[in-house]
């Protein structure tokens, strides 16, 4: 009986083999997959997408749909695209038994590369070492250059390039951070700021010949509560007596102190006494012309604090805090990031803070009313919350705000764009798009010509014509500086230039940019701050914002 079993055993297989040699059946699940030659491609680019299929019932038919509106037919095709954004590609195979299988992949489709054009001429590079060079450079009245990085340190150069000292900072903590870029006072005093993960951040006063003026560490914090400052991305603003900042701490607080002794004069606390804002204070302290003082605190909007009650040192509090969430606006959700740094403009007739910030939908622009808080415009760049908000926002002769843009692979290009103020939904009146990260915010020079630098380590001017924006410049910071004999053997070593800083233009034209090496393994090592000679550049932009702290000192201040 078990001989009779697996002779029928045996037959069975040996029927289904035959059957399936003869088209007759399927012996397993069907399956497919597919290749994409290129992915990123370009627009121009062809792309070939070939199919392989695994069981089912041949023969197979295939059918491929292209983002919404294309399709193709066939086992291996190809596609040249014309549009850049992202596709995606979905492929269905079906087998003579009626059995279908799915397969879809993303594709991204970038700009064709754009040819670089324009003149740009090196004149000095020098080092900026250690980890992540992501600072703005700021300018003295002689001249000479002060630039740092995440590892504490910070540089002084003479207008041609020579190092004249470098000082650390004092910590001996490895988690120290400089993200702050420095501000430079009328006599010379250079205020910036560091932090720590554990609470050790302070505010620092350097003499022009590199010797510290004080430090401060005395950040006010609630009762009860700990301060654990910090100093990130943030400016200080310079006013007559005083200068301005804020504790990026866990326990928010923006400070006033004494430029003479730097001791402690007023403090922020809201209403009920309980501290600053959530997240801490991220950007500012912006001082604008109707005296009063602003900032971003890092969950809870803009928050305005009345200059003259501060400086009478009176803890008065907040005369208003903005969150973007609560304006009445069904579509306005709690803030994601608000890192990018705000300007100070006047918007029919009014004084006004404009910035850019990101919550549960998306990156919005926005001016709003310095003494009170209430919105002049807003204008939703993307709905969608990936895009954040690593720019910042400067202002034309015109009365535009424009901004520099992040960029989220799937979502929205990067680049800057161009709003109009005076209008209630912040008309936008130009974009110019790149599919690359814009961390920094844009400066502007007396023509008028928009300048902007990208992670990609590109370095971009444009200019506004009408509703579009016209290339002027485009170059690798790479390539400017390895190319360079002087610099051939130093800074040959950089993979790319990766800039995170803002672009900063000097009294006679000089454009100056901070970067870091884009190979993560040599972040700690290498980084460089560049000044250029640009063609059309001969100062900077006058206008109420020409740059991240207004002008090349980063006073902060109208």
């Amino acid at each position: 009986m078990k001989k009779i079993i697996s002779i029928l055993m045996a037959a069975t297989v040996l029927f289904a083999a035959c059957e399936k040699e003869q088209g007759g059946g399927s012996t397993s699940t069907l399956t497919a997959d597919f290749t994409i030659s290129v992915n990123p491609c370009v627009v121009g680019e062809e792309v070939a997408f070939d199919a392989t299929v695994d069981g089912g019932k041949a023969p197979y038919t295939f059918n491929w749909t292209l983002g919404t509106d294309i399709v193709l037919v066939g086992q291996n095709v190809k596609y040249t695209f014309e549009k850049n954004q992202p596709y995606i590609v979905k492929l269905v195979v079906t087998d003579a038994a009626g059995s279908k299988v799915e397969k879809r992949k993303n594709l991204v489709v970038n700009p064709a590369p754009v040819q670089e054009v324009g003149s740009v001429t090196l004149n000095w590079a020098g080092w900026v070492k250690g980890y992540n060079a992501i600072s703005t450079p700021a300018i003295a009245d002689d001249g000479s250059v002060y630039a740092t990085s995440q590892s504490n340190i910070l540089y002084k150069f003479d207008k041609d390039g020579k190092l004249l000292w470098e000082k650390n900072f004092g910590h001996s903590d490895v988690s120290a951070k400089t993200q702050g870029t420095p501000s430079i006072d009328a006599d010379g005093t250079v205020y910036i700021g560091t932090g720590t993960a554990n609470g050790s951040g302070k505010v620092m006063a350097f003499n022009p010949d590199g010797t510290i003026k004080w430090e401060f560490k005395d950040f006010w914090a609630p009762a009860g509560s700990t301060p654990a400052p910090s100093f990130q991305y943030a400016i200080c603003g310079i006013g007559q007596e005083n200068i301005y900042f804020g504790n990026t701490g866990t326990t928010g607080s923006a400070i006033a102190v004494s430029k003479a002794d730097g001791k402690r004069v007023a403090w922020c606390q809201n209403e009920a006494g309980t501290g600053g804002p959530g997240g801490g204070v991220r950007t500012g302290v912006l001082i604008t012309k109707d005296n009063m003082l602003h900032w971003y605190g890092g969950e809870w909007g803009l928050w305005g604090w009345d200059k003259t009650s501060v400086d009478r040192a009176a803890n008065s509090g907040v005369v208003w805090s903005w969150g973007i969430w609560n304006n009445g606006d069904s579509m306005d959700k709690a803030i994601k990031q608000a890192n990018a740094s705000i300007a100070a403009l006047t918007v029919n007739g009014k004084v006004c803070v404009a910035g850019l910030a990101t919550d549960g939908y998306g990156t919005k622009i926005y001016a709003v009313e310095s003494k009170t808080g209430d919105i002049v415009c807003k204008h939703y760049i993307e709905d969608t919350a990936e895009l954040m908000d690593q720019g910042g926002v400067v202002v034309t002769k015109e009365g535009y705000i424009v901004a520099g843009l992040n960029f989220t692979n799937g979502h929205d290009d990067g680049g800057i764009i161009i709003v109009d103020p005076s209008t209630e939904d912040g008309r936008m009146v130009a974009r110019y798009r790149v599919q690359e990260k814009v961390s920094g915010a844009p400066a502007i020079d007396e023509a008028g010509n928009i300048h902007f630098a990208s992670e990609a380590g590109q370095y971009y001017v444009v200019k506004l014509e009408g509703n579009e924006c016209k290339l002027v410049v485009k170059r690798d910071l790479k390539d400017v500086v390895a190319t360079d004999a002087r610099y051939t053997e130093t800074f040959g070593k950089l993979d790319a230039a990766k800039v995170w800083s803002s672009v900063v233009i000097g009294d006679d034209g000089k454009v100056y940019i901070q970067f870091t090496n884009n190979d993560s393994a040599k972040l700690r090592e290498y980084g460089a701050l560049v000044c250029l000679s640009v063609d059309g550049c001969t100062a900077p932009g006058q206008t109420e914002w020409p740059m991240m702290g207004h002008d090349r000192r980063h006073t902060n201040a109208q």
